[in-house]
């Protein structure tokens, strides 16, 4: 078994930015620590969330259903989830893992970026 770490950290652009950075799988076994972590950061107020998944080699389907579940939480629109998220964003993720996520279409959803200060400044 790997070991999957979830490292919260905070960051300010024009507004305060939560940043999750993941380390390990995303899978069927680690999927609910990671939407369990976001549920924790956004009760404790957090409005802006940057997942961090250059530590991720693989995510799994229970992994993009915990990142739609992130998004979910955070929504303050009624568009249905047909706009992108202007509150839950990712940075980083592998080449494997951003393969995937165009594949299933979560860039239509999520911005995603490889540098984390347009990143932080893009919320």
């Amino acid at each position: 078994m790997t070991t999957f770490n979830i490292m919260v950290g905070e960051a300010q652009g024009s507004v305060p930015v939560t940043i999750l950075r993941v380390e390990g799988d995303i899978d069927a076994s680690t999927h609910k620590t990671l939407q369990d972590k976001a549920a924790e950061v956004i009760e404790a107020g957090a409005k802006n969330i940057l997942i961090d998944l250059g530590g991720v080699g693989y995510m799994g389907s229970a992994g993009f259903r915990a990142i739609h579940a992130m998004a979910n939480m955070l929504s303050d629109d009624d568009s249905g989830g047909l706009s992108k998220s202007s509150h839950l964003k990712l940075l980083n993720p592998t080449e494997a893992v951003n393969r995937v996520i165009k594949t299933l279409g979560f860039d239509v959803y999520l911005d995603i970026f490889q540098d984390r200060n347009e990143a932080i400044n893009s919320f």
